[in-house]
Formats: structure tokens, C-alpha cells, sequence
């Protein structure tokens, strides 16, 4: 007689086939799309998501480590922390930090893999600085601003290491000793890159230019913004020999002269980025020097006084312009006049104070079509038709601020207009708004007979971020905005006096990336708007300012500091 086999038990959970892991380049292109703070908690997973982010570069670049207002020394609860972690940092910042001599484990267990490292409104000591760099042989870039040095004496500790790699060196705001420039001459071989805006440093700056000297076959970029930089010292750096710039920044620097910029300009041809903004209101003649004496010149920041024919002196030699930044200091109608400018390299355009004539500004964006970025700051025009019609040619544009233009209205951006420039004789109407398709910043602050009316007309699908700073605008604008500019992350309606929660309830609700919400001077916001920061931000938002909103309890507040996503938090 045949007997039937047991049936076989089950098979127990413990028994299943393990998943199929994901090859780690299609986990890595994956995470590459993840914010800091979800990155985070996805390392969190498993041992295999964790080792990928870690041990990947590109992603582990998205972490900074951050340090505030805390003292650094040896067996502090920070070094004992990173001891133990098996986590590498790329990218670290110390802010409002006192390093103390016996902080060498901390950067004993950092340094081998920090390429930027910042110190910001520190205290330090020569000694304690020159240990913290001999233990960073990677670092790319270091910066120094607002650091306390007490005294700058590195007698006892010995300079016998040099950063190979180091490519940028900011020292801003701080008092510069010669014996800081004197070590960085000597540990700096290959810099490409020295910012010393805001600073001083002793003497006339004997030091800084033998340091100049030292690194001159590799510096291409020299930052001397708001310093009391002379002609003397302006000079003697530009012969140094074999010294080549190719970008040098002389903002606000108020003891040089035109003089001084001209000569710099024949000793120096290689220059593509000239930086001479709020120095002096150029003329005729130093235009036409600059032009002549920098035939590659790139990018340009400056001031104009009344010119005689901007194109002629200036413009014309400018083929190669890819950034211009202009500010006319006359506010006369027509002494800023680019309509003759013809470049297709130009791609950036910042124009301040200006007044534009009658149809300059269509002609010259017919001629420029390739601008991604337009900044007019408190401009004028003769016609605010102008600026309607040139949006016609701007089909790449990406950012455009018009922040206090007071000429435009609710009328701007809602309605159609006649093409009188290219059709002088026909009334062909056009709605111009819609070429810009690709417009990702929007900046329409204190612009201030805009009010819902723009909300309503604006769309655009691309929009990360929106300035609307003092407008007149209600929970009706909004409503309208979110919904039809859904990829919003930054938005700022600071000084919105109508904004109420339920304002703050749309935007929180409804973006979904939100991560920056500026709702300063925002009076009639209650303890309501918090909740819903709370209920609908808990993983994106990163930036929360809501300072001066007097209708803020200070438990509510409080209640804020439990959102772990929030890093700057202002209230």
C-alpha cells in the first residue's frame, strides 16, 4: 500500500530569499536627488545605503559639518563624537567657535578628508591655526572672516608641511600680520585664488606682495574689495613679474583713482573679470582705455558718469562680454544707452539706477537673445511698453529682478501690448510674459502698486523662487501663486502686512519643496501659522525667519525648535 508523503511545513519568514539589492551606481544616481536632510535619514537604513552614501564623494559633499557658538578642546563632547563616527566630511564650518590648543584629536580625526573648511567670527591662535592646517592635506579652500587672533606668533610650532591642493585663500575682515602672510607663503605653492575684502594688515603691504611674488605662477585671482589698497600697492602687485591676473575685484576701494585703474589695466592685459564697482563714476576716458587695454575682458562691474557715446568708447571693442554690470550714476534720460550694442555672448545684466529712452531697450535685447540672467534695479523708462515688448527676445531667461521698479502695475504682466519697434505700422498684439518659459527667480520686491492681480496673471511652471517683498498681497494672491508655480522652494513675503495663516497654510501645504520661508514684518500671522509650519514642514524647510510678528507667543515659538529639518531658524 502507497503511503503520501508529510506535507512539508511552510516555509518561516526567516527562511525567504533575501531581496535583490540595487547595484550601487543606480543607488548612488538615485540619492544623488535627495536633499541633505532626507540623505540622512536614508543612511539610516541599512548597513549597504550607508556605506554607499559615505564612501561616495558626491553625496557626502552635500554634508557640512557645523559648529556654533561652543569651545573646541582636546576631550570635548565634539571630539569624542567624531572618534567614534565612521562618517567623512568634505566640507566643514566653524562659526562663533574658541579652538584651544588641545584640539589636535578633532582635527586629527577630520582632516585627512576636509577639502573647504571655514572659520567664521572665531578665536584662535597663530600656533592652534598652523597645527589645525598641517592636519587638512587636502583642503581646497580656507577662509578666515571675522576671526579673533589675540596674537599671531608661531615661534614654538614648526611650518614644515605644505597644502599642495590649496587653490583658494579668504581672509575677510580680519587684521592680516605679516607673520600670517609670511606662513601662508610658505605652505601655499600652487593658491589661484587670494580674497582679502574688508581687511587690513600692517605697513603699506610689503608682505602681501612678496607673497604675490611667491604664488605668482599660479594666481589667476586677487580680491581687494572695501580695503584701503593705494596706488603704490595697486602698482607694485600689478609688475610683479610673471604675474598674470586674470580676475581682480577693486570694489568700494576708495583710495584709488582713474589713473590708477588705467595703468592697471596696460599692465595687466590678461584681466577677463574687472571688478571696479562703486569706486568712481567712470568717463569717456577710461572707458575707452579699458576697452582698448582689455580686448578679452568677460565680465565687468563699474559705475558711469554723463558719457558722450557709450557704444563708441566703451561697447563697441566689448565683443566678448559674457557679464555686465553698470550703474549710472547721472539718472539722466539716455546717457544709458546699449540699443547699438550687438554681443551674442553676453549672458548676465545688471543695470542700476538707470533711466532708458523710447525703444533702446527692445533693440538691444533684438541684439542680445542669449541673456539668462536680467537684474534692473530701480530703473525708470520713458515707456514701460519697452520692457514688456523686450521679453519677446528673452526666451532663455532664467532670472530676472526688477525689484523697486516703480513704473510697473498690475497691468504689466496681465495684459497684452502692440509690437510698435518691429511693426511699426501694423497693431499686432502679443501677450509677452509667456516666452518665459524657463524663468526659475522672480524678484518683484517693493514693487509697490503690484498687488493679487500679478499673483493671478503669473505663471510660470519652472519658478524655484519668488521675492515679493512689501507688496500688497493677500491669502487670494497666494492661493493663486502656489497653484500655478507649484516648484516653489524659496519664497519670501517679508513685510507682507496682509499676510494671515491662511496665507501660511497654502504655502506650507501646497509646496512641497519648500525650503526657505521668509515671513518677516508679517503683523497679522498668529501662533496658527506655526502649527502649520509644524504639521506640513517637518522634512524640507531649512530656513524660517519670523521675526517681528507681534501676535507670536513665545510657547509657540519654542515649539518650532522640535522641526529637526530646520537649520536657520529666526524668530
Amino acid at each position: 500500500m502507497d503511503t503520501v508523503p508529510p506535507t512539508p511545513p511552510p516555509p518561516s519568514a526567516n527562511d525567504a530569499p533575501p531581496l535583490p539589492r540595487l547595484p550601487t551606481e543606480i543607488l548612488v544616481t538615485i540619492f544623488q536627488h535627495l536633499p541633505m536632510a532626507d540623505l540622512a535619514q536614508v543612511r539610516l537604513t541599512c548597513h549597504h545605503w550607508h556605506d554607499t552614501i559615505c564612501y561616495t564623494s558626491s553625496l557626502m559633499d552635500k554634508f557640512v559639518l557645523s559648529f556654533k557658538n561652543c569651545r573646541l578642546y582636546e576631550g570635548c563632547e565634539q571630539c569624542r563624537i567624531l572618534a567614534k563616527s565612521k562618517s567623512v566630511y568634505t566640507k566643514a564650518t566653524l562659526k562663533a567657535v574658541a579652538v584651544e590648543n588641545a584640539a589636535d584629536t578633532l582635527w586629527c580625526a577630520l582632516g585627512e578628508d576636509l577639502q573647504d573648511l571655514t572659520l567664521n567670527d572665531c578665536s584662535i591662535s597663530g600656533e592652534t591655526l598652523v597645527r589645525l592646517l598641517r592636519c587638512t592635506p587636502n583642503l581646497r579652500y580656507f577662509a578666515l572672516k571675522t576671526t579673533k587672533f589675540e596674537e599671531f606668533h608661531i615661534n614654538n610650532v614648526s611650518v614644515d608641511f605644505r597644502l599642495e591642493k590649496l587653490e583658494t585663500l579668504t581672509l575677510r575682515s580680519i587684521f592680516v600680520y605679516d607673520e600670517c602672510f609670511a606662513m601662508f607663503r610658505q605652505i601655499c605653492p600652487r593658491l589661484k585664488v587670494l580674497k582679502l575684502n574688508y581687511s587690513s594688515f600692517e605697513g603699506w603691504g610689503e608682505k602681501l606682495v612678496q607673497f604675490v611674488q611667491t604664488v605668482r605662477g599660479t594666481l589667476e585671482g586677487i580680491n581687494l574689495s572695501y580695503t584701503k589698497i593705494g596706488a603704490t600697492l595697486l602698482h607694485k602687485l600689478a609688475t610683479v613679474d610673471r604675474l598674470r591676473l586674470k580676475k581682480i575685484s577693486l570694489k568700494s576701494s576708495y583710495d584709488l583713482k582713474q589713473r590708477d585703474i588705467i595703468q592697471l589695466s596696460r599692465l595687466q592685459p590678461s584681466i577677463v573679470h574687472l571688478n571696479i564697482d562703486n569706486l568712481f563714476p567712470a568717463d569717456d576716458q577710461i572707458l575707452s582705455e579699458i576697452s582698448r587695454n582689455l580686448p578679452n575682458l568677460k565680465r565687468i562691474k563699474l559705475h558711469i558718469c554723463r558719457v558722450h557715446n557709450l557704444q563708441q568708447s566703451f561697447l563697441g571693442n566689448m565683443r566678448r562680454l559674457e557679464y555686465l554690470k553698470i550703474t549710472d550714476a547721472t539718472h539722466v534720460a539716455g546717457n544709458l544707452d546699449l540699443s547699438a550694442y550687438e554681443n551674442t555672448h553676453l549672458e548676465k545684466l545688471y543695470v542700476s539706477a538707470a533711466t532708458f529712452s523710447r525703444n533702446t531697450l527692445p533693440r538691444f535685447f533684438e541684439k542680445s537673445p542669449n541673456i539668462r540672467s536680467l537684474t534692473l534695479y530701480q530703473c525708470s523708462y520713458e515707456n514701460i511698453h519697452d520692457l514688456q515688448l523686450s521679453f519677446a527676445h528673452l526666451k532663455k531667461l532664467e532670472y530676472l529682478n526688477l525689484q523697486r521698479t516703480f513704473d510697473i502695475d498690475d497691468s504689466f504682466f496681465s495684459r497684452t501690448v502692440f509690437d510698435s519697434v518691429n511693426m511699426p505700422f501694423e497693431r499686432i498684439r502679443f501677450f509677452p510674459v509667456t516666452n518665459l518659459t524657463r524663468l526659475c527667480y522672480l524678484n518683484l520686491s517693493r514693487c509697490r502698486d503690484l498687488s493679487d492681480e500679478t499673483l493671478v496673471a503669473i505663471s510660470f511652471p519652472r519658478l524655484k523662487k519668488i521675492d515679493l517683498r512689501g507688496l500688497n498681497i493677500t491669502d487670494f494672491g497666494v492661493r493663486a501663486l502656489v497653484r500655478q508655480c507649484p516648484r516653489l522652494e524659496y519664497v519670501h513675503v517679508d513685510a507682507c502686512k496682509r499676510i494671515c495663516d491662511s496665507a501660511v497654510l497654502m504655502l506650507c501645504r501646497d509646496l512641497r519643496r519648500l525650503k526657505l520661508l521668509n515671513l518677516d514684518g508679517c503683523r497679522a500671522i498668529t501662533d496658527a501659522s506655526i502649527e502649520h509650519v509644524i504639521a506640513h514642514c517637518r522634512t524640507s524647510l531649512v530656513w524660517l525667519n519670523m521675526m517681528n510678528c507681534p501676535l507670536l507667543t513665545d510657547e509657540a515659538k519654542h515649539r518650532l525648535e522640535g522641526v529637526r529639518s530646520i537649520r536657520s531658524l529666526y524668530v
